[in-house]
């Protein structure tokens, strides 16, 4: 193993001066900066004037153990590693319970040593980049989530599928025009493109062809009595369309920094005629205002995808933790979209389902590592601790600032472990008090974990299992039993009428074909 040079400063408490010396010398060894102290009080007072990242104490020196309390008055992340020779009284259950992070029995080899001591700063680095990370993140989504907030009160259209329509007909009939284009220009594939132009199927042609792909190029604005005089007009396309093109107005659209993002192109004045200076002019002013609703549709587009994706990395940043949690929240959600669309629940829904399941575990990253990442059942203290990760989890996210539609995250994210029948937490409501969206979470939570590997063993009210996935067959009973009591039946229900698909969409990726083929056929029969 590597060894890491004058990084991080050991503090040794051991009132043995042999033992002491010994000490110091194999951390010094072992590339640590090193003080050594012979007693509890001297340890207190240094403590106060410096910070140490990591005690080294003999359990003699301790008094009782009572010496990683005081110290973490003081200092609260400091980490401890207890001496411990054979003879004495302490338990490993006592000392880790005291607080120590780890220890270590005489007689020991500077490895050992030194395989302890990388371990326990490397833990200690990843929990403070994580909490780092977690800020951050935090500090983002917040502003983020205000400028998505705020740029859907700035207009009242911002959905592309809406807006366009909505220009081309608010122009059309303003410029008393027959038709009207609107192109948006991708500069990256050198291309414009339309999903609305009136009586036109969508398309897009290369910049520089066309009157449209012209003035996109150049940025003049074309106003031409006949279009077929022109020597760039595609005539062809007017045959395809069974249409002739004569007056027409094509003019860029710029947004505030002056690039053009898009080109309006009107076609055949009603009653005849040509396009005037004034139309000109009137179309300018329209453009203007084209241009913010197209930024605004743009930017709410960049916001809402630059949000999903700092969600998910938050997500997946908290599913890390443990190596065998990886992709948790990420399939929990899929499978909650799933019984949602089958319960033919709503887009507003699928976007509280998708975001609460994707954060339904962020309180874990305030868990102690070694109730999160224990192996075995918990003892009572220990699955209160985990349980608590409910209620961490609306602490942390009443700190994001959702928008309108999403105000109920926090809600719904921290109430997946709340049973039907009430007996549930974190606040044991009961039925159709614990909103749907959490009652669909609880199913697809359960599900997951029972069908991917744990450190621990897999039981039912009869059987214990192993840490692998449970059989697919003992799953189904599982929820079906649950219905009415842990679940909501209506979701149970749901979920198994879509389970199939479920498990097709990660068949390969997170089930192994022979995990689920002989159930996809059951379920696809059924």
């Amino acid at each position: 193993m590597e060894l890491m040079k004058n990084q991080e400063t050991v503090l040794v408490v051991d009132d043995d001066h042999q033992a002491s010396s010994m000490m110091t010398d194999l951390v010094i060894s072992c590339g640590f900066q090193c003080v050594a102290v012979n007693c509890k009080d001297a340890a207190m007072n240094i403590i106060e004037k410096r910070r140490f990242d990591i005690v080294i104490a003999d359990i003699e020196t301790m008094d009782g153990l009572h010496l990683i309390s005081d110290v973490r008055k003081i200092q609260s992340d400091v980490p401890f590693v207890v001496v411990t020779g054979y003879g004495n009284g302490f338990t490993y259950e006592s000392i880790v319970t005291a607080g120590a992070n780890d220890f270590i029995k005489k007689p020991f080899t500077p490895a050992e040593l030194n395989s302890k001591l990388y371990r326990i700063l490397k833990e200690r680095r990843m929990a403070f980049d994580n909490s780092q990370l977690l800020a951050k993140q935090v500090a983002a989504n917040k502003k983020i989530a205000n400028l998505l907030e705020i740029a859907l009160d700035l207009t009242a259209e911002v959905e592309f599928a809406n807006l366009f329509p909505l220009i081309i007909s608010r122009v059309t009939k303003i410029m008393n025009a027959e038709r009207t284009s609107l192109y948006l220009i991708d500069w990256e594939r050198n291309e414009i493109w339309t999903t609305v132009a009136e009586k036109i199927e969508h398309f897009s042609l290369p910049i520089g062809e066309g009157i449209s792909g012209l003035v996109a190029k150049t940025g003049e604005t074309v106003n031409s009595a006949d279009a077929w005089e022109l020597p760039y007009f595609k005539r062809e396309f007017d045959l395809q369309q069974n249409f002739r093109s004569k007056a027409v107005l094509c003019m860029p659209i710029n947004n505030r920094s002056g690039e053009r993002i898009a080109v309006i192109q009107v076609i055949n004045k009603q009653g005849g005629g040509v396009f005037n200076v004034d139309d000109e002019n009137l179309l300018k002013s329209l453009s203007s205002q084209m241009a913010i609703a197209i930024e605004n549709a743009q930017l709410v587009d960049e916001l809402e995808l630059s949000f999903e994706s700092s969600i998910r990395t938050l997500s997946a940043t908290v599913d890390a933790r443990h190596r065998l949690t990886a992709g948790h929240s990420e399939r929990v959600t899929e499978y909650s979209l799933m019984i949602a669309r089958n319960m033919g629940l709503g887009p507003e829904e699928e976007e509280l389902i998708k975001y609460a399941g994707l954060l339904h575990d962020i309180g874990k990253i305030g868990t102690k590592d070694s109730v999160l990442l224990k192996s075995g059942r918990f003892t009572p203290e220990e699955r209160m601790e985990m349980e608590r990760h409910a209620v961490k989890t609306k602490e942390i996210l009443d700190n994001f600032h959702f928008s309108k539609t999403l105000a109920q995250v926090p809600f719904i994210a921290s109430h997946h472990h709340e049973h039907f029948d009430g007996r549930g937490y974190p606040d044991k409501l009961r039925g159709e008090d614990i909103p749907l969206c959490a009652r669909i979470l609880a199913v697809a939570d359960v599900f997951d974990a029972l069908t991917s590997a744990r450190d621990y063993l897999k039981y039912t009210d009869t059987e214990t299992m192993s840490c692998d996935p449970m059989p697919l067959p003992k799953v189904i009973n599982i929820l079906k039993n649950g219905a009415d009591n842990q679940f909501d039946p209506a979701a149970v229900a749901a979920f198994l009428g879509c389970m199939a698909d479920a498990l097709l969409k990660y068949r390969g990726e997170h089930f192994p074909p022979s995990y689920v083929d002989e159930m996809i056929e059951i379920l696809r029969k059924a």
